[in-house]
């Protein structure tokens, strides 16, 4: 479970918001969550040789701000105009290095959950009211794909 994001630019900062809100529940032993700021291509450390990687990271596409939307690393490698902010490189570029130098090493299953934003103005603290009303149903919405997390046993 990898939260991205940055914290001094407004909305991009749901992915830390979001993991706090989850270090504070009792989650299953074989889930880890990372609050990895903004980790580039470093975010493949973190993926490569898991079952299973959720990846919660804020969007800018123009759709409505607070919108989540889930997808998965086929849908998601195919949508150059998704803009996910892993800030060096995008997660597309990232999930496609991946792919073509590691494909032994991908998750058997990739799942990004994408808060749209409204506002990602530096420095800014602080989500804006639209995302910060739908942290719960996001927390939910990663609850979901925790419950689907294969056990540690084949």
């Amino acid at each position: 479970m990898i939260c991205c994001g940055n914290i001094l630019a407004s909305d991009d900062g749901i992915g830390p918001v979001i993991a706090k809100e989850l270090q504070s529940l009792s989650l299953p032993e074989n889930v880890e969550v990372i609050d990895a700021g903004t980790p580039g291509l470093g975010l493949l450390d973190m993926i490569l040789g898991t079952r299973k990687a959720i990846i919660v990271d804020a969007t800018i596409t123009g759709t409505e701000p607070g919108t989540i939307r889930k997808l998965n690393i086929d849908q998601l490698v195919t949508r150059e105009e998704l803009k996910l902010s892993l800030h060096d490189l995008s997660i597309v570029e990232a999930l496609n290095i991946a792919r073509e130098v590691f494909p032994e090493k991908m998750p058997r299953e990739l799942v990004v959950i994408g808060i749209e934003g409204e506002s990602i103005a530096k420095p800014k603290v602080g989500l804006t009211r639209r995302v910060e009303k739908v942290v719960p149903e996001a927390v939910e919405a990663v609850l979901y794909e925790i419950q689907n997390i294969p056990s540690s046993r084949p």
